[in-house]
């Protein structure tokens, strides 16, 4: 009976003093018309329209336009994209839109990748954890198995990381890994970082046979680089490149079957430069590593 009136185009406030009813639940509640027997969704109607700035103006785009800008972002090599981060790409991009909206835009068009997990936050152990507030501080390296399908073996990703702006500096993959490659990693990471901008860095490993051997202590030694190991089986303590490896076997390795190392090393190689420059990282604001890189030079030039 509510809703003959309120069609009729009488307030919600005035039909619901009229029959007693708390207006609530004209917003709230599914109420239920007797006459039709049907479950009727009260509140408002979800928006068929998004906002996007465009200069100094504002534009109104339809809501299929937002969503194709969606599936043209997801279409992307290795664009792996939840609803959060996918917001944040298009309010970079101009579009006045929050997450929630964003995640029914996706949902209703099935464009969500993974169902909703409501993890409680691990247990951190806070004090072993490295702390860093400024680039080149530390940088943590690690190794990570990579399957080559066609050839039926394992090779080897060295890759490290900066701690601070979570920028993968240097990498190498090949079918083995000694203390000589791991040292010529290094000496072309810093290479493109430059000698004078590495001064003072520490290195965070686990107690890998590679990353402990003479060719390796020597060298980080005669650099004048501190070389810090975490204690045994704590991942948490090199948590920012297990991090990495993490994104990276989602993202790529269960993703891509290669025929040979080759293959391999180009895909990663794209990969690790869509990470650095394009890919949104969360814990940094949800800007690029290479972004996060620049603030910090800035603001180094500025002190």
């Amino acid at each position: 009976m509510a809703y003959e009136y309120i069609n009729k185009g009488l307030r919600i406030s005035k039909v619901a003093n009229m029959l007693n009813i708390p207006r609530c639940r004209f917003y709230r509640n599914k109420v239920t018309d007797k006459n039709n027997n049907k479950s009727i969704k009260k509140g408002r109607k979800n928006s068929e329209f998004t906002l996007r700035k465009d200069g100094d103006s504002t534009v109104v785009m339809d809501n299929s336009t937002v969503v194709n800008n969606i599936k043209e972002l997801l279409s992307g090599e290795f664009v792996c994209y939840g609803y959060k981060k996918t917001a944040k790409y298009l309010n970079r991009h101009g579009y006045i839109i929050n997450k929630k909206k964003v995640r029914r835009l996706m949902s209703e068009n099935n464009l969500l990748n993974y169902p909703y997990n409501n993890r409680k936050p691990a247990t951190r152990v806070i004090n072993t954890i490295v702390k860093v507030n400024n680039t080149n501080q530390v940088w943590e390296f690690d190794i990570k198995y990579v399957y080559i399908n066609g050839e039926s073996r394992n090779t080897y990703l060295l890759a490290m990381i900066d701690c601070y702006t979570r920028e993968v500096v240097g990498h190498y993959l090949g079918c083995h890994c000694t203390g000589n490659d791991v040292k010529n990693t290094m000496i072309e990471a810093f290479d493109k970082r430059g000698i004078n901008n590495i001064s003072g860095i520490r290195m965070r490993s686990d107690n890998g046979t590679q990353f402990i051997s003479n060719i390796v202590e020597d060298f980080l030694s005669m650099m004048n680089i501190y070389h810090e190991r975490i204690h045994p089986a704590t991942p948490k303590e090199d948590g920012y490149i297990e991090s990495f490896n993490s994104i990276l076997e989602r993202e790529v390795i269960r993703r891509f079957e290669f025929d040979n190392i080759e293959e391999a090393r180009s895909t990663i190689k794209r990969y690790i430069d869509f990470y650095n420059n394009e890919r949104l990282h969360s814990a940094i604001g949800y800007i690029t590593p290479k972004e996060m890189n620049i603030k910090c030079m800035e603001m180094k030039q500025k002190d």
